[in-house]
Formats: C-alpha cells, structure tokens, sequence
C-alpha cells in the first residue's frame, strides 16, 4: 500500500478525479463486483463550509442511482468517507441500496462517521483499515448555532427534575437554562432517542449481524446509538 506522500506526488502529476477511477477500476477488475465510491472532502483543510456541502442529503440517492444504472446488481463493493449527515437521508440511501443489491461489502479506508457508520451496519460485510474508523451513531439537533446529542438534553431535563424536587430554589436557574430548548422538543428527541434505537437493531438483523441474538443485537445499538462511552460525536471507533 502506497503512502499518503506518494500518493500525493502521482496526483499532482494527474487529475485527481481520474487517479480515484483507475484505483476503483482495478479494484471492479480484480473482484469482479459493482464498486461505487461514496467520499466527501470533509477532512480536507479548507475554510468553513456549510455542512450540507460535505454531509449526506437527500440529493445523494441521485448519485447511487446513476451509478447503480445498468450495473450488475447480485454485489456490490461500496467505498465511503462521511462525516454523517441527514438522518432520514441516510435511511433512503440504505433503503435503495438494500432493494438493489443483493450483497453489499462496505469498505472504510478512513472514516465513516454518524450516518456514514449506518451505512456500513447495513452492509453484509464491513472491512476496515488499521487506522480506519466508524463513529457513534446518537442523534443531533441543532440548538442555537450548534449541534447537541440528544441524548445529553434528556439527560439535562432528568437531571433538572432530580434538583429541583430535591432543593426547589434551584427552578430559577434550571429555568433560565432550559428555556433555551422549544417547547415540544423534549418529547421530539424522546421519540428520536427510542426510533433510531429500534431502527439500529432492525438493520444490524436484516444483513449485518442476522445470526446474533436479540440481546447481542440490543448491546452493539445501545453502544452505537448514545454517548456512553464516547467523548463526542466525531470520536472513532476502531477495531485495530
């Protein structure tokens, strides 16, 4: 395998975009399978973007569908570098490549992170690098200007209501933080926090792992999908 620099010197002596097709053509050639690289430049040093410009959307399922057009469809060997992104989004994609592809190889040569690790939990197989990584999978809601677990807001609330009813003249100043989260929101992230449970443990069994048990599946969604045990929500999770 060849090093970061020299890649880097035979891409400045071609166009990038055709070096990454002659790697995915050799790889189509040598196992034979529909191969579809999926990547985004989010780790790239550059100014600040708008996050829809390098996360998933639903405009995406575009870009599989034209590559999925006239293809064989019995295996597909998809290469994916995400941040994550649209919840829902993701979903679609997963939807489209499981109606598809009969089986479908994830490979993760760096990271594939939030959606990106749902994508490879909905594969049959996940091969991953020495250094590669997938990432926790909980929920975000955008609050204010930024992006907060969910799971660390109902913790917020269950948190206040253990104070308050303990030492009520701390409701002043559990007011004045938690006015900040809209009315209904506590019940939306609720519903968020049980669904993208259920729907990890339903696509773990469909093709990932079919052959675990219904509490083997539960224990890897219950690590996947909440902040216990990880720092963030862009902290890895490697296998080396």
């Amino acid at each position: 395998m060849p090093t970061w620099d020299e890649i880097l010197r035979e891409v400045e002596d071609r166009n990038p975009l055709r070096v990454l097709e002659d790697y995915i053509k050799k790889l189509n050639e040598k196992t034979g399978n529909t191969t579809i690289c999926y990547m985004s430049a989010f780790t790239l040093i550059k100014p600040p973007v708008p996050s829809p410009f390098h996360s998933i959307i639903d405009q995406d399922i575009q870009g599989f569908m034209t590559c999925a057009k006239s293809v064989n469809k019995e295996k597909l060997d998809l290469i994916i570098h995400t941040p994550g992104g649209d919840y829902e989004a993701t979903k679609r994609i997963i939807n489209y490549l499981h109606s598809t592809f009969k089986h479908i190889r994830v490979f993760v040569p760096h990271l594939a992170m939030s959606g990106g690790t749902l994508i490879a939990c909905a594969a049959d197989e996940i091969y991953l690098g020495p250094y590669s990584s997938l990432g926790p999978t909980d929920p975000q809601v955008l609050l204010g200007k930024q992006y907060l677990p969910i799971h660390a807001i109902i913790e917020e609330f269950e948190k206040a209501f253990i104070e308050v009813s303990t030492d009520p003249r701390k409701a002043l100043l559990w007011n004045e933080r938690l006015k900040q989260i809209p009315f209904g929101m506590l019940r939306a992230i609720e519903n968020m926090r049980d669904n993208s449970f259920k729907y990890l443990i339903e696509l773990l069994k469909i093709r990932n792992c079919p052959k675990k048990s219904l509490g083997e599946l539960e224990s890897i969604a219950k690590f996947l999908n909440s902040i216990e045990g990880h720092s963030s929500h862009s902290k890895g999770i490697c296998f080396a």
